[in-house]
């Protein structure tokens, strides 16, 4: 059998008798859950049945506004005055609005503004002997010759220039293998035919000559035969007709001086 739980505590020889048994009752279980069982139906008593209500504010704030007009002289003058001193804004002293407020500024401004005084550079007194240099006097017995001026040197003579062909290899063959010395050419070198780039395929005789050439750039007018005709008088060296029969070269034209050779 469980022994009996006390229900009292001595202090001293008088016993105390407790208000609840916490420990080793039975009911302790429902104990625990009696109050909180009790504060729930409570708050959803109160939760279901009892309303607030908010009622509205009795004032409320028109939206409008008031503007009076006030007249700039006499009685205005003063209401106005007491509407900015009894506004929410306080009024503020402008020192602009004073009638003499502009003279005095501008007599303070003009009482501390710094003077400007123009300047005048010193100017220095020349030397007495002048800007001319001083003259160099020759020892006693020694003459004074004038240094003689040598004569101009004529102009030199400009020498005619006109323009004349020259070749520059398009194959293999390097430029060192080409004739230095070419036919003079006879025909008149215009504009079109300086500026046109020239390519020619020439077939070689085996001394050297050119047996045919055949044009490959295509150019309108009578220069193309011209320059074949010019070709055909070129020696180049025997050892590229032993290389092989065909040569490509190209032709510009280049300003070169007119000797006593030139037949022209």
């Amino acid at each position: 059998m469980r022994p009996a739980q006390p229900t009292s505590r001595d202090y001293g020889n008088q016993p105390v008798p407790l208000l609840f048994a916490w420990r080793g009752s039975s009911r302790a279980a429902f104990t625990s859950l009696g109050p909180i069982v009790l504060t729930s139906l409570a708050f959803a008593f109160l939760l279901g049945f009892v309303r607030i209500k908010v009622a509205a504010p009795q004032f409320k704030m028109a939206d409008k506004a008031s503007w009076i007009q006030l007249p700039a002289t006499g009685n205005g003058v003063a209401w106005a005055l007491r509407a900015k001193e009894g506004g929410p804004m306080l009024a503020r002293y402008e020192p602009s609005d004073w009638g003499p407020y502009a003279p005095l500024a501008a007599e303070v401004l003009q009482a501390t503004r710094i003077p400007a005084r123009p300047y005048a550079p010193a100017l220095r007194a020349l030397p007495p002997e002048g800007l001319a240099p001083p003259m160099v006097l020759a020892d006693k017995g020694t003459p004074v010759m004038p240094r003689r001026a040598p004569p101009p040197a004529p102009p030199l003579a400009r020498r005619e220039c006109r323009l004349a062909p020259l070749l520059y290899p398009l194959s293999a063959v390097g430029a060192a293998t080409l004739p230095l010395e070419l036919p003079p050419f006879s025909a008149a070198v215009d504009e079109a035919m300086a500026a046109t780039d020239w390519r020619f395929l020439l077939r070689l005789h085996p001394g050297g000559g050119v047996a045919e050439a055949v044009a490959l750039t295509k150019a309108a007018g009578s220069s193309g035969p011209l320059l074949e005709n010019w070709l055909r008088g070129v020696c180049f060296d025997p050892k590229l007709a032993a290389d092989g029969e065909w040569l490509a070269v190209g032709i510009r034209f280049n300003n070169q001086t007119i000797n006593g050779t030139d037949p022209h």
